[in-house]
C-alpha cells in the first residue's frame, strides 16, 4: 500500500514468532514480531522502530496535526494501568553502585526566536496578541507565574501559561507529542527536548501501548499553546523503548526517546530553536524537582508545574520516584527538573518523566522512573542521546 505505515517491532522473549503488519492510516492490525529490531546497549536490551521517510518527510504525505484546532482537540493518553510491576526491593547501598552522572543542555542560536519568527509568523501573531494582553494589565506579569497556594507537599503553579515561560528556558524546550494509536485513534502526551541530537524523551507507554503495539505518526510540537506552535512542528525518525517495557511493564521502565526530523516546513532541526535540556540519572531518590505536564484535569492547552521534594515508596519499588502532584492524564512524559532554572539555558537537567498515579493516591501523588543507567542509559546509547 502506498500510503501505508509498516512497522516492525521486538517482543525479546518470544523466540521464533514472526507475523506481519501493515498499519494503514486510520486501520489497525496485529503488528509483525522480529529479533532483528532488538539491540543490545549496554547496560540494557531496548527495542527501535523506525518511521518510513516517505510519511514523514515527503511534502505530499498525509500530515497528521496539521493545523491549531486539530491539535487544540487531541485528547490526552490515559495512564497505563499495566505500569504497576513493583520491585518491592529496598534499594540497597552499594559502594559499587554508579555514581551520580548529568550531561548539560544548549542553547539554541542567538538568532533562534528572530528565525522562529519569520519562519512561522502566523504562530508569533498569537504569542504577540497575548503579551499585548497580558502588558495592558494594571499589576503585569512577573517572571514566574503566581503560585496557587501550596498543596501539600508540593506547590503548583502556571507553566507556559503566560508569555514570560512561554517562549523562554525551559519551558520552549516542553511540549506536546501527538500521535495516532493502535486502531486509529488520536492522543498526546508530554515531551521534552533533551539532547543536542533533536532526541526528545516521554513515557514509554506514550510510545508503545502494551498488549495492543507501537504507537505512530508521532509529532512533536515544541512550546504548544492553545494549538499555537511559535517553534514548528517534527516528524520523527527513531523510537526506542526497553524490552522489559513490553515483556514486564513496571513504572521503573516506562522510558522512551523518539529522535525527530527536521521542521515540517523548514528542515531545520529543533535544536536550531529551542536548543535542550540537560539530563542526569544514577541520582538519590530524593530530590527537589519540578515536574511539567499537559494535565487535562487543568488544561490540556497550557502547561502546569508541581515543585517538590521526591522520595522512595516501598509500593513503587526499584528506580521509581513519588512525588506530591494533583496533575493526571496528559501529563504522562513531562519532565521531571532537577537545577530548575527560568530563563536559562543551564542546569534543568531531566531527571524522570510522568509515568502515572502513586499507588492509591490518584490526583495527589503521582510516579515516574528514577532515570538511572538501567533505564535512560541504554535507550540514549541505542538512539544517540
Amino acid at each position: 500500500m502506498k500510503d501505508a505505515l509498516r512497522y516492525s517491532h521486538a517482543l525479546g522473549r518470544l523466540g521464533g514468532m514472526v507475523t506481519a503488519c501493515t498499519i494503514a492510516f486510520g486501520a489497525f492490525c496485529a503488528p509483525a514480531f522480529s529479533e532483528d529490531n532488538v539491540l543490545r546497549a549496554a547496560p540494557g536490551e531496548v527495542v527501535q522502530i523506525n518511521a518510513p521517510a516517505s510519511t514523514q518527510q515527503s511534502p505530499t504525505a498525509a500530515r497528521p496535526f496539521s493545523t491549531m484546532a486539530q491539535r487544540a482537540a487531541v485528547k490526552p493518553m490515559v495512564w497505563d494501568g499495566t505500569a504497576r510491576n513493583p520491585d518491592t526491593t529496598v534499594p540497597a547501598v552499594d559502594s559499587r553502585a554508579p555514581r551520580p552522572n548529568l550531561t548539560g543542555g544548549g542553547n539554541a542560536p542567538s538568532f533562534g526566536d528572530y528565525m522562529a519568527r519569520n519562519d512561522f509568523p502566523d504562530a508569533w501573531k498569537v504569542v504577540d496578541k497575548v503579551a499585548a494582553s497580558e502588558n495592558n494589565r494594571a499589576t503585569g506579569i512577573p517572571d514566574i507565574a503566581p503560585q496557587d497556594g501550596p498543596h501539600y507537599p508540593f506547590t503548583r503553579f502556571l507553566g507556559n501559561y503566560y508569555t514570560s515561560q512561554w517562549t523562554v528556558p525551559p519551558w520552549n524546550k516542553i511540549g506536546k507529542l501527538y500521535f495516532n494509536v493502535p486502531g486509529g485513534g488520536s492522543s498526546y502526551c508530554t515531551a521534552s527536548v533533551a539532547s543536542g541530537n533533536s532526541v526528545i524523551l516521554t513515557a514509554a507507554h506514550c510510545a508503545y501501548t502494551r498488549g495492543a503495539g507501537w504507537n505512530y505518526n508521532f509529532v512533536f510540537v515544541p512550546a504548544d499553546r492553545y494549538g499555537a506552535a511559535p517553534y514548528g512542528s517534527y516528524g520523527w525518525q527513531t523510537a526506542t523503548i526497553l524490552t522489559d517495557w513490553i515483556n514486564i511493564g513496571g513504572r521503573r521502565h516506562d522510558v522512551a526517546a523518539i529522535k525527530l526530523t527536521g521542521e515540517r516546513s523548514t528542515g531545520l532541526p529543533v535544536v536550531n530553536y529551542v536548543g535542550w535540556l540537560g539530563r542526569s540519572w544514577d541520582w538519590g531518590y530524593e530530590q527537589w524537582t519540578y515536574s511539567h505536564g499537559y494535565a487535562s484535569n487543568f488544561s490540556t492547552q497550557y502547561t502546569n508545574v508541581c515543585a517538590g521534594w521526591t522520595f522512595y515508596a516501598p509500593s513503587e519499588g526499584t528506580d521509581v520516584l513519588v512525588q506530591g502532584c494533583d496533575m493526571t492524564y496528559g501529563s504522562s512524559g513531562g519532565p521531571w527538573l532537577r537545577n530548575f532554572t527560568h530563563n536559562s539555558h543551564a542546569g534543568n537537567h531531566v531527571n524522570s518523566v510522568v509515568s502515572g498515579p502513586h499507588i492509591g493516591a490518584f490526583g495527589t501523588y503521582y510516579v515516574g522512573a528514577r532515570f538511572s543507567s538501567s533505564n535512560l542509559v541504554p535507550i540514549c546509547n541505542a538512539i544517540g542521546c
